[in-house]
């Protein structure tokens, strides 16, 4: 039997009064944060600060409502979850309701020969745009105003990408509907040991640390052992991207009801999310005999081993100290930059632009399971409303990336102000150079381009010209 630690909670009266309207986008950005990885290795799928319009500096802290502020009033005599262990089934494996590997590629459209106009686009946005031009079958894009969709742009935009860290706003509608249904308690404070559990150090880029001081700054630490607001877990998957809180939200929700989230969202080519712990530890590990290569290769070839693999990996690493422990002192933990693309190529859960466009459009307009779902659902992807100069071009931006060697990807939806317009963009790259990659994780020419489509209201038809026969 496998043995996974969940929570159980009472639910919650707290109900949220109104949708925090939060956004981002524009040309310019501060970078003054910009997480990056020296060595050109896996980004565990953290990207960079969020994109802003002006070089002004990120705000510092974010106001606590009055219903956070009295849970810290009363920190202290906050008692501690009770953490119940409970045996499941072997069969348990991620991929029980989805498969874990798409066998659609993308197709290659004839773009040759276009021109890029000297103004069309952004300076900033042009490596972008060039590359989608000169190698359109390794991009996905789907950019749309809601309620004219056939006047949208689209490029290879029903072909499965990986989807890197944009995989979680799945995580989070499941989050959001399990709170909903009262499975699980917002104001329950949780220890950070819990999450901790299911951090490994090197492969995030540093996102879990930085989501734990941010906490810290703000005041939402607190008692003994240390811990946090359940309701604050949310944007650390989010804002942060911390791979560690959404494997304890994910294994927390339970792994069918992850794919069935995904399933009742019209998903319709998404493969199956998998805990980001089993997925680096499939990768590489203290217990594989042989070459990394060549064990990512059979998993892509016998996906029911992978299934089953990546569950078991996940649980030794945080139920089994032992385990634990060999897996932490494991010096070649870190796949090579080979084996981590083999791997995100393959085995990382892919799914249409088209699929998230949609899913970014039924946020937007409030179509989720029901109104609270949705409001929590938009309180963690609207956060950047923080930028006061975003407040000038947009009402509501909603926003999720991620990076995997070789992968970036941007989903988006926004209301503008200029003509109330309602938007969504999702702009999937994959085989990415390994220069390119590097360079564009600080450079974001990729996201650039996705919100010049958000913010121009002439974008998106300037570009369904340029690209012409390459729309499908």
């Amino acid at each position: 039997m496998l043995k996974i630690l969940k929570t159980y909670f009472v639910p919650s009266s707290i109900v949220f009064a109104c949708i925090l309207i939060v956004l981002l986008s524009g040309c310019n950005q501060d970078r003054t944060n910009t997480p990056l990885n020296a060595e050109g290795g896996l980004a565990g799928t953290v990207t960079a600060t969020a994109p802003v319009i002006s070089n002004s500096q990120t705000p510092s802290v974010i106001e606590l409502t009055p219903t956070l502020e009295a849970m810290l009033s009363a920190a202290d005599d906050t008692p501690t979850p009770e953490i119940e262990e409970i045996e499941v089934a072997e069969t348990i494996r991620c991929g029980s309701k989805l498969p874990v590997i798409s066998v659609v590629k993308p197709s290659i459209n004839d773009l040759e020969g276009i021109l890029l106009p000297d103004s069309l686009v952004p300076d900033e946005a042009l490596p972008a745009l060039r590359r989608l031009i000169e190698n359109p079958g390794s991009v996905g894009l789907a950019a749309f105003e809601i309620g004219r969709e056939s006047d949208g742009v689209f490029l290879n935009a029903d072909a499965p990408m990986p989807l890197a860290s944009v995989v979680k706003v799945v995580n989070l509608v499941a989050y959001a509907e399990a709170v909903d249904e009262g499975r699980i308690d917002p104001a329950a404070w949780i220890p950070l040991a819990e999450m901790d559990r299911a951090y490994l150090p090197g492969m995030d880029l540093g996102s879990h640390r930085r989501a734990i001081r941010a906490l810290e700054e703000q005041g939402l630490i607190a008692g003994e052992p240390p811990a946090t607001p359940m309701e604050e877990i949310p944007t650390m998957m989010i804002r942060y991207s911390s791979n560690a809180a959404t494997d304890y939200l994910h294994l927390l929700v339970g792994q069918e009801e992850v794919e069935m989230t995904a399933i009742s969202l019209g998903l319709t080519s998404q493969t199956a999310p998998c805990p980001w712990i089993g997925q680096f530890l499939a990768m590489s590990n203290h217990q594989r005999n042989g070459s990394n290569i060549e064990a990512v290769r059979a998993f892509i070839e016998d996906p029911k081993s992978y299934e089953v693999e990546v569950m078991r990996l996940s649980d030794s690493f945080m139920n089994d100290p032992e385990f634990r422990d060999q897996a932490l002192s494991y010096r070649s933990s870190r796949a090579s930059i080979q084996v981590q693309s083999l791997f995100s190529e393959n085995l990382n859960a892919q799914a249409s632009a088209r699929d998230y466009s949609r899913l970014m459009a039924k946020i937007i307009s409030n179509e989720l399971s029901s109104s609270y779902t949705n409001i929590l659902v938009r309180r963690a992807l609207e956060w950047p409303m923080i930028f006061p100069d975003n407040q000038l071009l947009f009402r509501v931006v909603g926003y999720k990336s991620g990076s995997l060697p070789g992968i970036l990807t941007t989903i988006y939806y926004a209301e503008r102000l200029e003509d109330q317009a309602q938007v969504v963009v999702a702009l999937f790259f994959r085989d990415l150079p390994r220069g390119t990659y590097r360079n564009w994780r600080q450079s974001l020419p990729h996201d650039v381009l996705a919100r010049w489509l958000l913010s121009d209201p002439e974008a998106i038809s300037e570009m369904k010209k340029l690209i012409g026969d390459g729309s499908n």
